[in-house]
């Protein structure tokens, strides 16, 4: 079992919305970073089998971007994986086998990786979007958005 964790793209600001926080949605800026990102994240990752949604909707509108690069995932959404979510939570949502996209909030998605890890002081922040790909416990890639967009701006100049 491969784990990637997944944190949602840029959201509307909290400061500028009017209503409940899990109702927040992508921003526009926020919709074409996370499907530049997933375009990178689809050539080092050709498959995924599973996308796990958190049901706040910026999580489920990533997910849904992710989606649309592997169509044949089987997608979920679900209240476990909502902000404030726990080892215990991620659990009962985890699948026995493949590659499971976990696509979700921090810091619950850094906290899952230290509580993993057995690495309590692990200093680790996903940024909006970005993946830490975790398996057997052990942190085995860590891609944030503008790493990429920087490698990319790097390799047309």
């Amino acid at each position: 079992m491969k784990i990637l964790f997944i944190r949602h793209s840029l959201a509307v600001d909290r400061d500028e919305f009017r209503g409940h926080d899990f109702e927040r949605p992508l921003n526009e800026k926020g919709k074409k970073r996370a499907k530049k990102f997933f375009e990178k994240v689809k050539k080092i990752y050709p498959d995924i089998d599973y996308i796990i949604t958190s049901t706040a909707l910026r999580a489920k509108q990533t997910a849904e971007i992710l989606k649309n690069f592997y169509p044949q995932a089987l997608y979920e959404e679900t209240p476990l994986l909502l902000p404030g979510a726990g080892l215990e939570e991620l659990k009962k949502v985890l699948k026995n086998e493949g590659v499971i996209a976990i696509v979700g909030h921090e810091p619950d998605l850094s906290n899952f990786i230290k509580e993993i890890m057995y690495a309590p002081n692990l200093k680790i922040k996903l940024q909006k979007p970005s993946l830490a790909e975790l398996e057997e416990g052990v942190l085995k890639s860590l891609l944030q958005y503008k790493q990429l967009k920087a490698l990319d701006e790097k390799n047309h100049s």
